[in-house]
């Protein structure tokens, strides 16, 4: 909340509706996946696993941040060992798929609508950013923050430019797959490599809705130490459970899909309150930090 005051003075409630909103939509999207995929595995009803995943949430959260860095730390790495050798398996048997598919030059529609749905795409996954700002007090230096700007470059558009040559393969009924990367391993009969990506997309569903939830727990905290009080462990564990229990009901009664029909509308409204004043604004205190110090002072 803070921070965002830093870019926004005071139309910094516009960034949290955008943000509360969009968590929402995530957590409840990731939220009732993972429950649905432990439902599917083990065989308990939905209710069950559901909670299961409500309970592991509450816990991380109670344990506080200790526990939530490790459990990011081991999905993040366990997530890129898995991708490393699906995409090692897939582009063995398929490589010389994707390139002929690439060769020919298949496609669908032009540069320009390619460059425009990225654009919105980023816009409205910047999302992500806002929990992860919790833990940039670890950075000792500027050098730190370009590092880790870097790396998560690196690790973000490297993964997205391998995805999209192991899809070249399967290029255009991609397109029309549900959730491609399963559909893909079920195509190809790996069900060893099938059960090892079930599993860590469960893990990342789980790690993404700690993600969202720490982030609003984190707002909601900053803004009740400027009265004085706080969250404390038991509280955060209730809030994060409570948030998970709404956002998982509220998808299953089709909320989600109505409001995720606004998801162009989230990354314009992300452009215009989160991107551009933050790269203006930002930018400008980046490089002069006494730049109208007494009109930030205010907020």
């Amino acid at each position: 909340m803070t921070w965002s005051k830093q870019f926004l003075w005071r139309f910094w409630p516009i960034f949290d509706i955008l943000y509360i909103i969009m968590a929402w939509i995530v957590i409840a999207v990731v939220g009732a996946a993972a429950g649905f995929m432990v439902s599917d595995l083990v065989g308990i009803p939905f209710p069950i696993a559901a909670a299961i995943v409500i309970i592991v949430v509450g816990l991380l959260h109670f344990f506080g941040r200790r526990a939530l860095e490790a459990f990011w730390v081991i999905g993040t790495i366990g997530l890129y060992a898995m991708y490393i050798i699906l995409w090692a398996y897939v582009l063995y048997v398929k490589g010389g798929e994707s390139l002929a598919n690439l060769s020919a030059g298949l496609s669908q529609g032009t540069i320009g609508d390619a460059f425009w749905d990225g654009v919105r795409y980023t816009m409205y996954n910047l999302v992500v950013v806002i929990p992860a700002l919790a833990f940039v007090d670890r950075f000792r230096s500027r050098m730190d923050s370009v590092i880790a700007a870097i790396a998560s470059i690196i690790l973000v558009y490297g993964a997205a430019t391998i995805i999209w040559l192991c899809f070249m393969a399967y290029y255009p009924k991609v397109i029309d797959m549900t959730v491609p990367w399963y559909e893909i391993l079920r195509e190809l009969g790996v069900e060893w490599l099938l059960a090892i990506y079930i599993f860590w997309i469960f893990y990342t569903l789980i790690e993404t809705a700690l993600g969202m939830i720490y982030g609003i727990i984190r707002r909601v905290d900053a803004h009740l130490r400027l009265y004085g009080r706080g969250l404390t462990r038991t509280t955060e564990a209730i809030l994060a459970g409570l948030s998970l229990l709404i956002a998982i009901v509220t998808a299953q009664v089709g909320l989600v899909a109505l409001v995720a029909k606004g998801y162009g509308t989230m990354a314009y409204g992300f452009l215009l309150f989160y991107f551009l004043p933050l790269l203006v604004i930002g930018t400008i205190r980046l490089r002069n930090p006494e730049w109208r110090k007494e009109l930030w002072a205010k907020v």
